[in-house]
């Protein structure tokens, strides 16, 4: 049976113009949510401010029955959803704005920040959490009226599309499991991967087990050259054309781009700007869920990382003073013991793919990384020996190694950038 749910504010909660909160928090996925829901249930007033007509829309949209949520065995997403939203919605000390996003922001002599939504609401608020959560990847080549559906989209209308010639760009988890999904519900479905497979290993013995009609494998080959869309459809499907140099012209019915995804940067710029911090976010400003990139992405990890975003919201809000000859920014007291930390790597070299010449297109090319991050003052603890303490130099290496292989890039100022964003959220 198809589902949908529909998810709403109650009434009367967004009747004021202007509000006053301890914590503003942007996005109402399960990150923005748990963490709103902790820092009300901590006694601080909240704001939680949603783009969307209502709250945990995108997990609202998936009729999927997962067993990763403990406690709810087998249960539909939107279900879920459906749970977190009334929890919010009946929970006090929450202000709720929906159909809103934020359009402006201003540090006040105070130290704490104004925003002005795109509704006309004027918000001061001593701190922020923004839970955007990603934004997918996208293919550049594309020309016509459709798109490549991504992987939301994919996920909410996969059950609904008659069986047909079916295109994944990808070869990630995501990619393996809608190409076994959709094999196995009737389409002929070509996997097409510019690297080796990355999936987990129970995902790819299943393509083993398809029919080999169903599944055609291109590994490790160059992305095609264009996909042009011939039918715009209801849901961004019907006809399309795929050129590449290797395997000429050819006709799909669909066309996936599954690339993984990166943080929509959005309000963070905004923050960023306001404080002339460059591209690091402000003090009293905090992330939450996918945006952070602390862990995993699910709704079980967002709603953890949820958590952990409220109490540094909490810590930071116990701490916090004005500075003197600095009216204009609100900065935390370093705690007793605290010191400057920083972290260099130099001389890390390995292939990455990157470059607009043929040559660098065909094949990785090899590179050298150097990086600084400087940790600003973080306590010492004097005869503390655990790893946990402090940034494991590990997790930065494999981070900068991860984020120059993942996939192309043409442009070296364009990698350094999301380099730069990745190693930020550590």
């Amino acid at each position: 049976m198809n589902r949908t749910a529909t998810i709403a504010c109650q009434p009367g909660m967004t009747d004021q113009t202007t509000w006053q909160v301890d914590a503003v928090v942007i996005g109402a996925g399960p990150a923005g949510c748990s963490t709103a829901l902790w820092l009300s249930e901590m006694g601080i007033a909240v704001a939680l401010i949603e783009k969307s007509s209502g709250l945990l829309t995108r997990l609202a949209a998936l009729q999927l029955p997962q067993n990763w949520v403990l406690g709810a065995p087998r249960t539909l997403t939107s279900d879920l959803a459906q749970r977190y939203a009334a929890h919010i919605q009946a929970q006090p000390g929450i202000r709720i704005a929906l159909d809103d996003a934020i359009a402006q922001t201003r540090r006040l002599a105070s130290g704490g920040w104004l925003l002005v939504t795109q509704a006309g609401r004027t918000i001061e608020a001593r701190a922020a959490v923004i839970a955007t959560g990603l934004q997918p990847l996208t293919f550049g080549a594309c020309s016509g009226p459709g798109t490549p559906l991504d992987a939301s989209k994919l996920a909410h209308r996969r059950t609904q599309l008659p069986a047909g010639r079916f295109l994944l760009l990808g070869g990630g988890d995501n990619a393996i499991e809608n190409a076994v999904y959709l094999a196995r519900a009737g389409h002929a479905v070509t996997l097409w991967s510019r690297g080796p497979l990355r999936a987990q290993h129970h995902l790819l013995a299943q393509l083993d087990e398809l029919p080999q009609d169903r599944l055609t494998l291109r590994v490790a080959q160059p992305m095609p050259e264009r996909l042009v869309s011939l039918s715009s459809g209801h849901d961004n499907t019907g006809a399309w054309k795929v050129g590449s140099a290797a395997y000429g012209a050819e006709s799909f019915d669909y066309v996936a781009v599954l690339f993984g995804n990166v943080p929509d940067d959005a309000v963070p710029r905004l923050f960023a700007q306001a404080a002339g911090s460059g591209n690091a976010l402000p003090d009293g400003v905090f992330v939450a869920g996918d945006l952070s990139g602390r862990w995993h992405p699910c709704a079980s990890t967002a709603i953890a990382d949820g958590v952990q975003a409220a109490k540094q919201v909490q810590h930071w809000l116990d701490h916090a003073a004005i500075q003197p000859n600095h009216a204009d920014a609100l900065t935390p007291l370093p705690p007793p013991g605290a010191g400057l930390r920083s972290l260099s790597f130099t001389g890390l070299r390995f292939k990455a793919a990157l470059g607009i010449l043929k040559q660098e297109r065909d094949a990785p090319q090899p590179i050298q990384v150097d990086a600084q991050l400087n940790l600003g003052r973080q306590p010492l603890h004097v005869g503390d020996d655990d790893i946990a303490r402090v940034l494991d130099y590990r997790r930065v290496r494999q981070t900068i190694i991860d984020e120059c292989t993942a996939r192309h890039v043409n442009l070296l100022e364009t990698l350094v950038g999301k380099l730069c964003m990745r190693l930020l959220q550590l």
